[in-house]
């Protein structure tokens, strides 16, 4: 492996954490490199329903960092495609490719064998890394910006899977109707200004290959219900106004957690906006560590899961909603006669 320069190695650190992980490898202080926030804390909130499905009902189930199975018992969407393990040292010196055996045994484990779309929020590799391989074991459709696209071109997906966005123009999918919306990455993090890839992109392949190439939330809806799928903590002005959902799965990671004046500038134009019953977080988990049923928050370096998580068990509970976690598997049921969000 070639070896990396001190500047190298401190850029791609900065592009997967922002100036704190900098720190961390800099100057030792491994303090950077603990948990933000403990989930036991706030087990009273966690969820898991992995009873049936009835007529009506979706089930939704979380495999880690932002990725989403939504299964209605006959159609299966998958949003964000990222499972293979990527630990902090092969993220910044190593390069990242698809275990196709660990992505097989997860999608088996959780029933993930009618995937028939595939979202990609936005294309760093923690949203991305998987999609290619997953849209040819599903033969699914991979939906994307032309970044998504990309990496699909280069693992090797046919042109005939490939989807490009249509913001805004609601997209059938079975019993789904799914509504690609505009949005913005999360800020204070190197990488999430909209670069976009612009070549097939094969792996192996640095972490800093997968630029971002635009972000994305999705509305979903099914029948007279819907929910809101954001996988990053960061907004349009004005983006949400006129979106409302009974569920909201929604990235928390970075700045909701250290910034308190960017936290009420994010609730009030994300979540006081789209009004959900219940309000699941997402990119709490620390994602450079393997998916299991019991997570570790993310480490102190990017986040202050428990700032957050305080701060919107409060606003929730004000507004009557949720604040419904899940841990590495689990699933929520939502809609239908004894569904949540109903």
């Amino acid at each position: 492996m070639k070896k990396l320069t001190r500047r190298q190695v401190l850029a791609r650190a900065a592009g997967l954490g922002g100036v704190a992980v900098v720190a961390a490898g800099a100057g030792g202080y491994l303090g950077f490199l603990t948990p933000s926030g403990d989930v036991a804390d706030y087990a009273e909130h966690l969820v898991d329903d992995q009873r049936a499905l009835r007529p009506g009902e979706v089930r939704v189930t979380f495999l880690g960092t932002t990725t989403l199975l939504v299964d209605d018992g006959t159609t299966q969407l998958l949003f964000d495609a990222f499972i293979t393990d990527v630990s902090l040292s092969t993220a910044i010196f190593g390069r990242l490719q698809t275990d196709t055996a660990k992505v097989d045994t997860t999608l088996d484990r959780v029933g993930a064998d009618r995937i028939k779309g595939i979202f990609v929020s936005h294309s760093h590799y923690d949203h991305a890394l998987d999609a290619a391989y997953i849209a040819k074991r599903a033969n699914a459709t991979l939906h994307g910006s032309p970044s998504t696209l990309n990496i699909g071109r280069g693992g090797d997906v046919p042109e005939a899977q490939l989807r490009p966005y249509q913001v805004g123009n609601p997209l059938k999918i079975g019993g789904f109707t799914v509504t690609v919306l505009a949005s913005k990455h999360s800020p204070g993090t190197k990488g999430g200004d909209g670069t976009p890839i612009t070549r097939p992109l094969r792996q192996p392949a640095d972490a800093g290959d997968y630029l971002e190439g635009g972000s994305f939330d999705f509305l979903v809806e099914y029948g007279t219900h819907s929910l809101l799928v954001k996988a990053s903590a960061g907004y349009l002005p004005g983006g949400l106004d006129h979106v409302r959902a009974d569920a909201m799965f929604c990235g928390t990671a970075g700045s909701v957690g250290k910034d308190a004046a960017f936290r009420d500038e994010f609730y009030e134009e994300t979540v006081a906006k789209v009004r959900p019953k219940l309000f699941v977080p997402l990119h709490w988990n620390d994602f450079f560590t393997p998916v299991t049923g019991h997570l570790t928050t993310n480490m102190k370096a990017i986040d202050d899961v428990a700032a957050g998580w305080d701060y919107l068990v409060d606003r929730l509970g004000r507004a009557h909603a949720q604040f419904a976690p899940m841990e590495g598997y689990s699933s929520v049921i939502l809609f239908g006669p004894t569904g949540r969000a109903a």
